[in-house]
C-alpha cells in the first residue's frame, strides 16, 4: 500500500534548538573560525541525511514491532511544526543511547503523519538492556517459532508522539496500522516486519507506551494481519552487513570463465541456526578466512550473501574455484518450496548475469558426504524444479571491463553498494540515493557524480582508484593521521587547543595545513613528528594534556565516547559511568571491564574487535559467566543446538548436543543421550577450538567447562 513518510530532513531543521544539537554545534565551533549559522546548517544536513545502515544484525521478519510513547505528561502538539520539533527532541534524548542517532525507526503524530527515524535500518530503542527472565536472556523477548530473539535485532520500533496523559487519536491509530501493513507487505523480504506486536513494557520495567498499551498486541486495531504473500515478485539478497558478518581475513576472486558448476549443500543443523553462527564455526573451528558458502538460503526462502558471486568458496574440496556453493540452512527434509525456489533462482540469476551456464549438482556428487540429504539430492537430480524469481542485491559478476549499463555495481569487494550510496549522499548528492544496497541507474549516476567530484574516472565502477581518490578527498588518505584513532576534525581541534597559530580550519579535511599542525603537536608532546595520529601520538597527547579531550579513547570513530559509556552501563557496570563524552580514567576502566566481559582484549581501546565482541554479546545470550549450569545456560545451549529451550537438561537435549558436536566438530559420538566422558571430551575440544578456552580435555564437566560454554554462547561461537 502507498503511504507518505516524511523524511528525516523534515524534522532535522529543529535539531539546533535541542540540547544535543547545542552540544554538537558548540563542539563544531570549538577552536574553529566557523560561524554559528554554518555549524547549525552543517548539523541539519548531517542529521537530515538518509538513515545509515547498521553494522549489527537486523532480522525484522523474525520479530515484528514494539510500540512506544514519548514519556509522562501531555504532548499538546497542535500542528506539524510542533510535531517535527518533538521528533527532534526525541533524537536529542536518544542520541547517546542509540549510537549517535534517534533510536526509533518511525514516529507517528496525533494528526496521522509518519516521520522517518532510522527508517528500515535497525533501531536501538526497544530495550536492549532488558533483564533476563527465566529462559529468556537479557535484551531478548520470546516469540513463537524462533524462541528468544533480540529486541532490537528483530523488531521495528514505532514511537507515537504521545505522552502518558494523552489518548491516542483515531488518525494516529490508523497511521500506525498503515505503517505496519506497509512494513509487512511493501518492502523487500529482508526488511519485512514479522507478525508480533508488543508494548515496550513487554519484559521491561517501563510505563511505555502509556495509553497505547491496549493496542500494542496482535489482533488489535493497529494490527492489519499477516498477508498471504504467495510467491514474491523478487528476492532481495540479505547483505553481509545485515546478517552481522565478520570481515573476511582474506579474499580470492574467481573469474567467471573458471566457474563450471553450482553445488547445493545443507547445514545439517537446526533451521533456526543463524548465518553468523555458521560463519563463526567456519572461521574459529575450521580456520577458514570466511564463511565457506557463496550463498545461504533459509526455510522462508531468504537468500543470504556469503562469499558472494566473485569469491572462491570453501564448501567442497577440489571444487571451490569451479563451483558456486549454496547452502540450505537446515536438516534433511526441512527445505521448503520457498527454499528450493530461491536456490533455483540463484542458479538462473548467474546465467542471466553472465550468459555462462553451470552444471547443477550437489555436495555428495563431488565429495564423500551425505550432504545435502536425500530430499534435496532428489530435487537437484530432478532438475531444480520450481519457480524462478528475479533477484536483486548482492555482489556483481563480470569478466574484464564492466558493462556500461551500471549493472556492474561498482566492484563491491572494494566497497559495498550500500556504502557507495552512503558515500555519494555524504558528499551532498541531490536528491539523495536510497541506501538499499541495490545498484540501479540512479546509483550508477550518483557514483559517476562522486567520481567527477573527487577527481577519478567517471565510469560508475567503484574500484581501488575511486576508493583512493574518495579517501583523499574526505581526508582519510595517506598522511591522514590514522583517523580511526582520532577523527581528522578532532585532530584539528586538538592542534588548535595547544595554541597552534594560525588556527586550523576544523573541516575534517586532511590537507597540508592540517599535516603541518599535527607535526607541530607531535613535536610539542614529544613523539615522532610523522604527521600520522596513531596510538603513540594519542598516548603522548593524553599524557601531555592530562585528558583525552573530546574524542579520547577507544577508536571513537567506531563508537563515540558517550556511546561507549552507555554501552558499559548497559552491561551492568557498577557504579555506572557518567555519560559525558569525556574519556577519563573511569571510562577507560569501564571499557576494560566491558572488554573482559564480552571476551576481547582489555586494552581500553574501542576498536573493531571490541565492537564485534560487544555486538555479539549484546545481541546474544548475555549469560553470567559463573560456571553454574542452570536453567538460563541450559536454555541458551538448547537454542544453539536447535531443541525446545525449556531450561530442562533431558535426554533429547543431550542427544541434540551430541549431534551438534558430530556435525560441527567431527566428534563421531554415539547419539544416545548418555552424555558421558567421551561426550564431555568432545565438548571441551570444541570449546577449545571455537574460543581458545584452554580447557584440559579430561572428560570431567566442571565449573571451568561451564564457564567456557557460557562464554562461547555469549560470543555466538558455539
Amino acid at each position: 500500500m502507498a503511504i507518505e513518510i516524511l523524511l528525516r530532513s523534515t524534522w532535522a531543521a529543529h535539531t539546533p534548538d535541542t540540547f544535543r544539537g547545542t552540544v554538537i554545534i558548540t563542539r563544531k565551533l570549538l577552536g574553529s573560525t566557523m560561524q554559528y549559522e554554518a555549524a547549525a546548517a552543517q548539523l541539519i544536513k548531517e542529521v537530515g541525511a538518509p538513515p545509515q545502515p547498521s553494522t549489527r544484525a537486523w532480522t525484522p521478519w523474525r520479530g515484528g514491532f514494539f510500540i512506544h510513547y514519548r514519556g509522562g505528561g501531555s504532548s499538546d502538539l497542535d500542528n506539524e511544526t510542533e510535531c517535527a520539533a518533538d521528533v527532534a527532541d526525541a533524537w536529542s534524548d536518544m542520541y547517546s543511547k542509540a549510537d549517535g542517532d534517534c533510536g526509533y525507526n518511525y514516529f507517528v503524530c496525533p494528526h496521522g503523519r509518519i516521520y522517518e527515524g532510522r527508517g528500515r535500518e535497525r533501531g536501538e530503542a526497544n530495550g536492549g538492556d532488558s533483564p533476563a527472565s527465566g529462559n529468556v536472556p537479557a535484551g531478548h523477548v520470546w516469540v513463537p517459532v524462533y524462541g528468544a530473539i533480540g529486541r532490537n535485532a528483530a523488531f521495528y520500533s514505532i514511537c507515537a508522539l504521545l505522552r502518558g496523559d494523552d489518548q491516542p487519536t483515531s488518525a494516529m491509530l490508523t497511521a500506525i496500522r498503515n505503517l505496519i501493513q506497509y512494513l509487512r507487505t511493501d518492502v523487500t523480504a529482508d526488511k519485512k516486519g514479522g507478525p508480533n506486536i508488543f508494548p515496550h513494557s513487554q519484559g521491561y520495567d517501563t510505563d511505555c507506551p502509556g495509553k497505547l498499551l491496549p493496542y500494542a498486541r496482535i489482533g488489535s486495531a493497529i494490527d492489519p494481519g499477516i498477508p498471504d504473500d504467495g510467491i514474491p515478485n523478487q528476492l532481495q539478497i540479505v547483505s553481509r552487513a545485515q546478517w552481522g558478518a565478520r570481515p573476511p581475513v582474506s579474499q580470492v576472486t574467481v573469474p567467471t570463465s573458471a566457474r563450471t558448476g553450482f553445488a547445493v549443500h545443507y547445514s545439517a543443523a537446526p533451521s533456526t541456526q543463524t548465518v553468523r553462527a555458521i560463519q563463526n564455526y567456519h572461521m574459529d573451528s575450521n580456520g577458514w578466512w570466511d564463511i565457506g558458502y557463496n550463498f545461504l538460503v533459509d526455510t522462508e526462502g531468504r537468500v543470504f550473501e556469503g562469499r558472494g558471486w566473485a569469491n572462491e568458496g570453501a564448501h567442497a574440496t577440489g571444487y571451490n574455484t569451479t563451483h558456486i556453493g549454496v547452502c540450505f540452512i537446515g536438516r534433511n527434509g526441512d527445505a521448503t518450496q520457498a527454499s528450493m525456489n530461491s536456490i533455483r533462482s540463484l542458479y538462473f540469476h548467474w546465467i542471466e548475469m553472465t550468459g555462462h551456464s553451470l552444471s547443477a549438482t550437489y555436495h555428495g556428487a563431488i565429495g564423500n558426504t551425505d550432504c545435502p540429504g536425500a530430499a534435496l539430492r532428489s530435487w537437484v537430480l530432478s532438475g531444480l524444479l520450481g519457480t524462478t524469481i528475479p533477484i536483486v542485491g548482492g555482489e556483481p559478476v563480470y569478466d574484464g571491463l564492466p558493462p556500461g549499463d551500471g549493472s556492474s555495481g561498482g566492484l563491491t569487494t572494494v566497497r559495498s553498494i550500500a556504502s557507495q550510496q552512503s558515500a555519494v549522499n555524504g558528499l551532498g548528492y541531490s536528491p539523495p540515493l536510497d541506501v538499499d544496497g541495490s545498484f540501479g541507474p540512479r546509483t550508477d549516476a550518483g557514483v559517476r557524480w562522486l567520481q567527477t567530484r573527487v577527481g577519478a574516472t567517471a565510469d560508475g565502477l567503484w574500484g581501488p582508484n575511486t576508493e583512493a581518490a574518495y579517501k583523499a578527498y574526505i581526508g582519510q588518505g595517506g598522511g591522514g593521521g590514522l583517523s580511526t584513532v582520532r577523527s581528522i576534525a578532532s585532530q584539528q581541534r586538538a592542534v588548535n587547543g595547544l595554541g597552534y597559530s594560525p588556527a586550523l580550519t576544523v573541516d575534517g579535511s586532511f590537507g597540508p595545513a592540517t599535516e603541518a599542525g599535527v607535526r607541530w603537536l607531535q613535536t610539542r608532546v614529544g613523539v615522532a613528528a610523522d604527521g600520522m595520529w596513531g596510538s603513540a601520538t594519542e598516548a603522548a597527547y593524553v599524557a601531555y594534556t592530562g585528558s583525552s579531550g573530546e574524542t579520547g579513547g577507544g577508536l571513537t570513530t567506531v563508537r563515540s565516547v558517550e556511546s561507549q559509556q552507555h554501552a558499559v552501563n548497559e552491561l551492568g557496570h557498577n557504579p555506572p559511568l557518567t555519560v559525558d563524552g569525556v574519556f577519563g580514567p573511569l571510562t577507560e576502566t569501564g571499557v576494560r571491564w566491558l572488554q573482559t566481559k564480552v571476551g576481547t582484549t582489555a586494552d581500553g581501546m574501542w576498536g573493531p574487535a571490541t565492537e564485534g565482541a560487544y555486538v555479539a554479546y549484546s545481541d546474544g545470550g548475555q549469560l553470567t559467566v559463573d560456571g553454574e549450569f542452570g536453567p538460563a545456560t541450559i536454555a541458551a545451549t538448547q537454542r544453539a543446538i536447535g531443541v525446545a529451550d525449556d531450561g530442562s537438561w533431558g535426554p533429547a537435549s543431550k542427544r541434540a548436543l551430541q549431534q551438534h558436536l558430530n556435525t560441527w566438530s567431527g566428534s563421531a559420538l554415539v547419539v544416545d543421550g548418555d552424555f558421558g566422558a567421551a561426550s564431555v571430551r568432545a565438548l571441551q575440544t570444541h570449546l577449545n577450538r571455537m574460543i581458545g578456552a584452554g580447557l584440559t580435555v579430561d572428560g570431567g564437566w566442571g565449573a571451568g567447562t561451564t564457564r567456557a560454554l557460557q562464554t562461547a554462547l555469549n560470543q555466538g561461537r558455539f
